[in-house]
């Protein structure tokens, strides 16, 4: 029962860090476009467009909640790493379950709060577009809620195993870090 919980979360992390990185990919190319555009605009037609430079700001803000994603499931966030390098393997994984729940302890708390932020500001449109402000509001608790997700996949796959590669990598001994380029 318990391993296709593991799988079922595991299955969900692997599958949110693709849409995350096609959204990524999307977010960038249009906010490319509307930088360019905006540049064209200013210093060609000497007519800047209002819109642009916020529209690009709110992409940026979705591109970085998107991002924090893929970099949990790959254990690309800054970590320091020097207590647990030092420690024996049974307490270091401890220690790593010990983070794991902390995290996603924190994570949820910034949920709660980003949603209700985001909620609070819902009629509140944005100054140029004149969307509502719960639009980038949004990708803090969005952002939140799939780093728990993929903390859950991985201290599911911690106790029972689905899958060796596509966990996250959240506690990761120093040489291990420096010889792992590939993902």
């Amino acid at each position: 029962m318990m391993k296709q919980v593991s799988r079922f979360f595991n299955t969900i992390a692997v599958w949110q860090v693709s849409i995350c990185s096609w959204g990524m990919v999307v977010t960038g190319i249009v906010m490319t476009i509307i930088i360019l555009i905006q540049i064209f605009f200013r210093f060609v037609i000497y007519k800047p467009v209002p819109w642009s430079e916020e529209a690009a700001r709110y992409l940026m803000i979705w591109m970085g909640m998107l991002g924090s994603v893929i970099a949990l499931r790959k254990g690309r966030h800054i970590g320091v790493t020097a207590l647990v390098d030092i420690l024996p393997k049974k307490v270091s994984f401890i220690v790593g379950i010990f983070v794991r729940i902390s995290m996603a302890g924190l994570l949820g708390i910034i949920t709660y709060y980003g949603f209700n932020l985001a909620l609070f500001n819902y009629s509140q449109l944005s100054a140029a577009m004149e969307i509502p402000m719960m639009i980038p509001y949004m990708a803090i608790p969005v952002g939140s809620v799939m780093m728990i997700i993929d903390l859950m996949a991985e201290l599911l796959n911690e106790f029972w195993p689905v899958s060796p590669h596509g966990q996250a990598r959240l506690i990761t001994r120093s040489p291990d870090l420096q010889t792992d380029y590939s993902g």
